[in-house]
């Protein structure tokens, strides 16, 4: 099973194995140690407002 990840710092998916810190995982655009998990429920909630205001606006236009 796979864990989303993102850089805390640049907000990049694409992680590495360091050797020269003992195999600790770093972002590999920042080389930042500090991630978090992805919420992609949150991400569903934010396109859905998207789509709500693009609606209203489109409905005010008409």
């Amino acid at each position: 099973m796979s864990v989303n990840r993102v850089c805390f710092n640049c907000g990049s998916s694409s992680f590495v194995s360091d050797r020269s810190l003992g195999g600790k995982i770093v972002c590999s655009k920042c080389g930042s140690s500090s991630f978090k998990n992805k919420s992609s429920s949150f991400l569903k909630n934010k396109k859905l407002v998207f789509l709500a205001i693009a609606i209203a606006i489109f409905i005010i236009v008409i």
